[in-house]
């Protein structure tokens, strides 16, 4: 495997995560108030927004979008319905350095190879052998983890696609759950909104609907006039990004299935690649899941416009 760039990482944007977080709460308080803003602060969790490397700014470890795998000897090719699934990315996890804190996988899980199925017509796919799955069953994605001192690099048999790899280097920031109208991530619903929803036509069966309204665009502008998330340089939107809440634009109800007794887990969101639509894909599993390296369960859900 061939060794990382040894260019400078990018400046962080934030001191340390605990100012971070410290502004995310003034954020909070101000807009939602003391009681609830200081729940909706405490939910807080540590994330890096993904960009493609530029002069003098080195990837994060052996990171990219594309390229061959980084897979441990001897492991198998991932394959849906018997089709070989497509490599989207390599997260290099030890690179991102101590920002994760308890965020972070298992310890020897360095390297998470990031697959999804997508087929080549031009490598040989035929249409009518297509898996009739729905895009949120497992088996149409994957995450396989490696060890960075044994991992070789696998090149992806046909007809899975190929793409170009493309380093990138990863921004630490801090991530609440999405407040974005009623899409809002529904881990919101369980805060204690002391008698405000009760009886409310709006917010009654909804009570999250009431932090994304009192919020309105201020989290989203602090994300990325401050941060630098979703939005920086001359990229107008950009949701790639490695652990932290994600960014939803949709409502999901598998998340809710699996944060019944914890909040489910986010290892990675994927638009660098033309899925359709202006389309993006979010890697997500159960918070036990991902604790005993049980990366099976890992599901993608694609954000569609």
């Amino acid at each position: 495997m061939t060794p990382p760039d040894q260019t400078p990482p990018a400046a962080p944007l934030h001191a340390s995560y605990a100012e971070a977080c410290a502004r995310a709460r003034e954020l909070c308080v101000e807009h939602l108030g003391e009681h609830i803003g200081t729940q909706v602060a405490a939910l807080a969790k540590p994330a890096f927004g993904l960009r493609p490397v530029k002069p003098g700014i080195a990837a994060a470890g052996h990171s990219r979008w594309g390229g061959p795998a980084l897979l441990n000897p001897g492991t198998p090719w991932p394959e849906c319905e018997g089709v070989p699934l497509s490599l989207f990315a390599v997260l290099d996890v030890d690179a991102l350095g101590p920002w994760l804190g308890d965020e972070r996988p298992p310890a020897g899980d360095g390297l998470l190879n990031v697959f999804y199925c997508d087929p080549d017509i031009e490598r040989g796919y035929r249409l009518e052998e297509a898996p009739l799955l729905g895009l949120e069953d497992p088996p149409y994605c994957r995450i396989i983890p490696a060890d960075p001192a044994r991992a070789t690099e696998v090149e992806a048999p046909a007809p899975a696609s190929i793409h170009d790899p493309e380093p990138f280097y990863a921004v630490p920031v801090v991530t609440l759950p999405s407040a974005r109208g009623v899409s809002y991530d529904r881990i919101l619903d369980t805060l204690d909104y002391g008698g405000e929803t009760e009886g409310s036509i709006y917010y009654g069966s909804m009570p999250g609907w009431l932090v994304s309204d009192r919020f309105g665009d201020a989290w989203i502008e602090f994300c990325e006039k401050k941060q630098g998330l979703y939005k920086y340089e001359d990229v107008y939107f950009s949701p790639d990004q490695a652990f932290g809440w994600p960014h939803l634009e949709n409502g999901f109800a598998l998340l809710d299935e699996m944060s019944k007794d914890e909040p489910y887990r986010h290892i990675i969101t994927i638009g660098h690649y033309d899925l359709g639509d202006g389309g993006y894909l979010h890697f997500v599993l159960p918070a036990n899941a991902l604790r005993d390296g049980d990366y099976e369960q890992v599901v993608a859900l694609y954000e569609g416009f």
